[in-house]
Formats: structure tokens, C-alpha cells, sequence
């Protein structure tokens, strides 16, 4: 199981990474044409939102399965270890199925409003939108592995 959630952690992270560097490239060529040349590429501030938003989506993907968010940890902090163990893969359940959840409504929003055109570049909305239910189902799928990890492992403890 650790091995599928490394895979699964470097994959999001290698996309993620790549996202940001186009991002960087598309900016910096941008201020270039703009500043130098007095130009632009139509459709590139979309693009670069397009980005922006698939790259905070995995991203939170990434942050829910770490347990690298808010937290209120006082009261499971007193808890011994075993119940704090299992305290923690049932937060992970619940995230899981949270995020289960909003990738299920977020198809029917999309499908409402994802058919309306993106003014610079001609693409649906639905291209932007597809970042939720695909971020959602990461991060339930990075949570399911998470919880599922074998007891004698690294502890799933709630940070």
C-alpha cells in the first residue's frame, strides 16, 4: 500500500510541477511580448488560469491525503495510540467520502453550466471545471489508500 501512495504522491507532484513550469514559461513569455514586442498570445491568460486551477486542485489532492490542513488536534492528542490510529483512518474515510460527495454534485453543475464558452481561447468551462471532480477523486482515492495502509506501518496519527 505504501508503494501505491509514493506512486500516487510522485505522479500528482510530477503534474503539479510541470503545471507550475508552464505556468512560469507562459507568464515570463507574456511580460516579454507585451512589455518588448507589444504583442501577446490570445488565449494564454486563460491558459494559465486553466493551470493555476487544475495545480490548486491536485494540490489540495495532495494536502488532504498528508493531513497537511487546519487541524483542532487537543482532544485527539489525549486519546491513546491505538484509538488515536483509529481515530485517524476514520478521519481519512471522512475525507475520502467528503470528497466523494462533491465530485458527485460537481458533475451536475458542470453539466449545467460547463457548455458556455471561455471568451479568449473558445473552450467550454467545463475545462476548468473538471478540476474539481478530478481533484475531489484524488484526493478520495490519496485517502482511501491512506486508510487502508496496513496497521504495522508508518501511523496514520491526525497532525
Amino acid at each position: 500500500m505504501k508503494r501505491v501512495e509514493r506512486l500516487l504522491a510522485d505522479i500528482l507532484e510530477g503534474v503539479v510541477a510541470c503545471a507550475f513550469l508552464t505556468i512560469f514559461a507562459l507568464v515570463v513569455i507574456q511580460v516579454f511580448l507585451r512589455y518588448v514586442l507589444n504583442t501577446s498570445i490570445i488565449g494564454a491568460n486563460e491558459v494559465i488560469i486553466i493551470l493555476f486551477v487544475y495545480t490548486t486542485s491536485i494540490g489540495g489532492a495532495l494536502a488532504a491525503g498528508r493531513r497537511e490542513h487546519i487541524a483542532l488536534t487537543f482532544a485527539i492528542e489525549m486519546l491513546p495510540e491505538p484509538l488515536r490510529k483509529l481515530m485517524a483512518r476514520v478521519s481519512f474515510l471522512l475525507v475520502a467520502f467528503i470528497n466523494g460527495v462533491m465530485a458527485w454534485f460537481s458533475l451536475h453543475w458542470i453539466g449545467i453550466t460547463g457548455d458556455y464558452l471561455m471568451p479568449s481561447t473558445g473552450l467550454t468551462r467545463s475545462v476548468a471545471q473538471n478540476s474539481i471532480p478530478l481533484g475531489c477523486c484524488l484526493a478520495a482515492l490519496y485517502c482511501l489508500v491512506k486508510a487502508l495502509a496496513p496497521l504495522d506501518s508508518e501511523p496514520n496519527t491526525i497532525s
